[in-house]
């Protein structure tokens, strides 16, 4: 059963410790501006056309929530916030920062997130739409992610320069103007496709064998892409040790 809409001034402008509201309570076409929570345990919110700005949320509990319907949040900050099993559906976040909030189960491919950072977060198992993401930030790990899109060659704008990818896809993006992971274990090749063209040629000269089967296989559906980033210890745990020292090299020698 959802509680009956409370309006928007109990939380428009409130700062408190240890806020407890109604479990599901509903926000609908509802301004929540300027409000500060620390330790609020929220009960499953439903913020359906919602606009939030400017809110700080620390060590809230957001879990089971949903924003859908257009609901927008704002230069909003969230510090150890729980989204555990949350849905974002047709909802955006500008300009809001996420520092170590839990993202399990939650639904985060068919939200917006323009200009926002993540920074040790948990975000496992998880999607997000490339066509829905500009000019974001990742801060720490990402752990079976995956970054889609429906239209290839979907460029997307994102810093990963300080997070590990950690078996993190993309399907359709182009990562051309990534900023790729510092972290040793990553290599970036903006002009993959190139590259991958040139490792053809080279390994279609040498005797076949079966590493050189798969090597092809790899290298071929390199081939369209644009912009390419690669754990090597994930391919050494997939591929093993020998493959990925070669299918590196072939691409960094090209």
């Amino acid at each position: 059963m959802v509680s009956e809409k409370i309006p928007s001034k109990v939380l428009s402008g409130v700062e408190q410790d240890g806020l407890v509201l109604p479990k599901k309570t509903r926000f609908e076409n509802e301004l929540i501006s300027g409000c500060k929570l620390k330790n609020a345990n929220l009960c499953d919110p439903i913020f359906d056309q919602c606009v939030l700005e400017n809110c700080d949320f620390e060590k809230a509990d957001f879990s089971g929530s949903r924003f859908f319907n257009k609901t927008s949040l704002t230069r909003c900050s969230f510090k150890n916030a729980d989204f555990q099993a949350s849905g974002f559906s047709n909802s955006k976040f500008e300009n809001c920062t996420f520092v170590k909030c839990n993202f399990r189960e939650a639904s985060l491919k068919d939200c917006t997130f323009v200009s926002c950072t993540f920074s040790q977060c948990k975000i496992i198992d998880n999607s997000f739409n490339a066509k829905n993401i500009t000019n974001i930030k990742f801060i720490g790990k990402l752990q079976e992610v995956r970054f889609i899109s429906d239209q290839p060659h979907t460029p997307i704008s994102v810093d990963f320069e300080l997070c590990k990818l950690d078996y993190v896809t993309f399907e359709n993006c182009n990562l051309e103007n990534i900023i790729p992971p510092a972290e040793a274990k990553h290599v970036f090749f903006k002009d993959v496709a190139a590259r991958a063209k040139k490792a053809l040629t080279v390994i279609s000269a040498e005797p076949e064998s079966q590493i050189n089967k798969i090597l092809k296989r790899r290298l071929l559906k390199l081939t369209t892409q644009r912009g390419a980033v690669f754990n090597t210890d994930n391919l050494e745990e997939y591929e093993g040790a020998e493959f990925t020292a070669r299918f590196i090299s072939l691409l960094q020698d090209s």
